[in-house]
C-alpha cells in the first residue's frame, strides 16, 4: 500500500502555518494591551492619518462634535461611503479620546415634513451643498430623495461646515467617490484645525483701483473667513498697512496703480507676504453683447513690469476653448416669438484642474469668462519654482487683442481650424526667493515713510496670477433693491456649480505655509473591485464566501478558546 506522503506533508505545513499565525495573533493582541499601536495593512495605508493629524487631535482641549448628515437609506456607493467616514472618525478617536465625538443622522426620520423641510434650509443655510439621490422602492419603481452628505463640526459654540462628496463632471462617478474617501481626512482636519485654532492670521482685499466689490468677493470671503479674519482697505503707498497681512488679494483691478502702491507691494513679498492676482489684460464688456457684439480693449495696471520681474509673463489675449460654459441666448426661427436656448459660448472656458498637483487634485470645472493665456518667462530665475495650476484643454484658440466678440459665434459651427492650441497656462504659482522690481531704483515718491528696511531681495514666498477675475468673482442678483450674492462658482443658466471656491481656497491654503494640511490631498485610494469574470466560476466564487464568512468566525472561536483555556489554567494554579 502506497502512502500520500505529498498530502501528509501538505498538510502538516498548512497546520503549523495556522499555528503560527494564531500564536502571532495572540502575541499581538498581548503586546497591544500593554502598549497603544495600530498596524495599517493597506498598500496606499488607508486606515492610517498622517502625524501632523495626529499632533492636532491630541492638543485638542475640548470636545469636537460631529454631526454627519448622511445615514438611513441610500444607495450601495453612499453607504460604503459612509463607513469610510466613520472609519475615518473611529481613527480620529484613537488619538483625540473623548474629545471626538460623532453621530449620524438621518433626516427622514423626522415625518413632520414641514420641520424636516426647515432642518434641510438650515443646513443649506450654514454652507452644506444638497444632493438627489434615486432609490428603488419594493416594486421595482424610482424615488428621488434630498440628502446633505456633508458634516457640521461643532467646537466650542463655533460651528464649520463640511461638504464631503466630491462631483466632477469629468470624471467617473466611481472614481468620484474614491476622490471623496481619500479627501476625509483633509476635510475634517482642515475643520478641526480652524475652529481650534487659538490664532487668528489675517488676510486683505486690496482696494483703490476698481478692484471687485464687498458683493462680488461676498462668497470667497465668507469661505475664508472660517480661517481668517478677512478685510479689506487702500494701500495708501504705507507698507505697514499690509504688513500684518499673510496674503493680500488683488481682484480685478481696473486702473493702473500708483508707483507707491507698487512699491509696497512689491516690499511686501520680499518680506515674505504673499500676493494673489486675479487679474483681466484684456476688457470685454458682456453688457454690450445686448446689442449683437462687443469691442475688446488692452487694461494698462501698471503691474506687468512687476510680474514680469517676478517670472509671470502678462499677454494681451483672449482664449476660445471647445471645452466650455453655455450661455442662454433668445433666438427666434423664421420670425417666431424669441425663446431661450442654451447654446455654448467659446469665451467661457471650462477648466480641468490638474489631477497630478495635491492643489489641484480631485477638483471640478473651474469655472471662468474672457480669461487670457498667461506664460511664465523665459529666462530661468535662480532660486524661482514655477508651476501651471490651470491650464485649458486641448481644443481652443488664441485671439489676440483687440477684436470684435459677436453672438453669431453661437449660431455658427467651430471652425476646427482655429483650435489649434493645447494646454495654454491660465493660472500660474510661483514660489522661492524673489528680487525687488526696486533693486536697483529709489524708493519713488509718495511711498509713507517708515522705518523698515528697505529689501532687495525677499524672504521665502509665493505669488499667484490667475489671467481671469472672473474665477473668484460671484454673481450678485438685486431683489427688493437689495444684492443677493450668489454662490462662488454658481452659473445661473446650467445651475451648476463649480470648483473655484475649493481651489481658491487650496491656494490660499498651500501659499499661507499650510503645507502639512494641503498635503494630505495628496493620498491615493485605489478602487478594487471584484473580477467579474472570475466571479462566473461557481468554486471560485464558493472559495471567496467561505474564505470571507466562515474563516473569520473560525479564527474568533479559536482565539477565544486559547484565552479561555489560559485564563483557565492560570487561575487553577493560582488555587493550588
Amino acid at each position: 500500500m502506497v502512502k500520500n506522503t505529498g498530502n501528509n506533508k501538505t498538510m502538516r505545513k498548512f497546520i503549523i502555518e495556522f499555528i503560527f499565525v494564531i500564536v502571532g495573533v495572540i502575541f499581538i493582541g498581548q503586546i497591544a494591551s500593554i502598549r497603544f499601536f495600530r498596524l495599517d495593512l493597506t498598500t496606499e495605508k488607508r486606515f492610517s492619518i498622517s502625524p501632523s493629524s495626529r499632533e492636532i487631535l491630541r492638543e485638542l482641549d475640548d470636545v469636537v462634535f460631529v454631526r454627519v448628515y448622511l445615514d438611513g437609506e441610500l444607495p450601495n456607493d453612499l453607504i460604503q461611503f459612509k463607513e469610510n467616514i466613520k472609519e475615518t472618525l473611529i481613527e480620529f478617536r484613537a488619538y483625540a479620546g473623548e474629545n471626538v465625538e460623532f453621530e449620524f443622522i438621518n433626516l427622514y426620520e423626522e415625518k413632520n415634513t414641514e420641520l424636516r423641510n426647515k432642518m434641510m434650509g438650515d443646513l443649506a443655510d450654514k454652507g452644506l451643498q444638497v444632493t438627489d439621490i434615486q432609490l428603488r422602492d419594493n416594486e421595482g419603481g424610482l424615488t428621488t430623495k434630498i440628502i446633505f452628505p456633508g458634516a457640521i463640526f461643532s467646537y466650542k459654540n463655533i460651528e464649520f461646515p463640511v461638504n464631503l462628496l466630491k462631483n466632477n463632471p469629468a470624471l467617473p462617478y466611481r472614481e468620484n467617490i474614491a476622490n471623496s474617501v481619500q479627501s476625509l481626512e483633509y476635510e475634517f482636519i482642515r475643520a478641526i484645525k480652524s475652529i481650534s485654532n487659538k490664532k487668528i492670521e489675517k488676510v486683505a482685499f486690496i482696494e483703490g483701483h476698481g478692484e471687485l466689490d464687498f458683493w462680488e468677493t461676498y462668497d470667497i470671503s465668507t469661505e475664508l473667513s472660517l480661517f481668517f479674519q478677512v478685510d479689506r482697505g487702500v494701500i495708501g503707498g504705507n507698507l505697514e498697512n499690509v504688513l500684518n497681512y499673510k496674503a493680500l488679494f488683488i481682484a480685478r483691478p481696473l486702473t493702473k496703480f500708483s508707483e507707491a502702491d507698487k512699491f509696497v507691494l512689491d516690499q511686501y513679498l520680499m518680506n515674505g507676504g504673499k500676493l494673489l492676482f486675479f487679474l483681466d489684460p484684456v476688457s470685454a464688456n458682456e453688457d454690450s453683447l445686448i446689442n449683437g457684439q462687443t469691442y475688446t480693449s488692452f487694461r494698462d495696471l501698471n503691474i506687468y513690469d512687476l510680474l514680469f520681474k517676478y517670472g509671470i509673463r502678462i499677454s494681451y489675449n483672449l482664449v476660445k476653448d471647445l471645452q466650455c460654459n453655455y450661455k442662454k441666448i433668445m433666438t427666434s426661427v423664421n420670425n417666431q416669438e424669441p425663446r431661450a436656448t442654451i447654446l455654448p459660448w467659446w469665451y467661457s472656458p471650462l477648466i480641468s484642474a490638474s489631477s497630478e498637483n495635491i492643489v489641484t487634485k480631485g477638483l471640478n470645472y473651474i469655472k471662468t469668462d474672457y480669461i487670457s493665456a498667461i506664460d511664465t518667462t523665459p529666462v530661468n530665475i535662480p532660486g524661482l519654482k514655477r508651476t501651471v495650476l490651470l491650464a485649458t484643454s486641448d481644443t481652443c484658440a488664441l485671439i489676440e487683442n483687440p477684436v470684435y466678440i459677436s453672438m453669431d459665434e453661437v449660431t455658427k459651427p467651430p471652425d476646427r481650424s482655429v483650435f489649434v492650441h493645447s494646454s495654454l497656462p491660465v493660472a500660474i504659482l510661483s514660489e522661492g526667493e524673489f528680487t525687488s522690481f526696486y533693486r536697483n531704483y529709489g524708493v519713488p515718491s509718495g511711498v509713507v515713510r517708515s522705518d523698515i528696511p528697505i529689501l532687495d531681495s525677499s524672504k521665502p514666498s509665493s505669488l499667484f496670477v490667475s489671467g481671469d477675475a472672473d474665477m473668484i468673482r460671484n454673481e450678485v442678483q438685486i431683489q427688493n433693491n437689495q444684492p443677493i450674492p450668489l454662490a462662488l462658482g454658481y452659473d445661473r443658466d446650467t445651475r451648476q456649480t463649480f470648483g473655484n471656491k475649493e481651489f481658491i481656497m487650496n491656494v490660499v491654503n498651500y501659499m499661507t505655509d499650510d503645507k502639512a494640511l494641503i498635503g494630505l490631498r495628496s493620498g491615493e485610494y485605489k478602487l478594487r473591485l471584484l473580477d467579474s469574470l472570475k466571479l462566473r466560476n461557481k468554486q471560485v466564487k464558493l472559495k471567496w464566501i467561505l474564505v470571507n464568512t466562515v474563516f473569520p468566525v473560525f479564527l474568533i472561536i479559536i482565539l477565544a478558546w486559547a484565552y479561555s483555556f489560559s485564563r483557565k489554567k492560570k487561575y487553577s494554579k493560582n488555587q493550588l
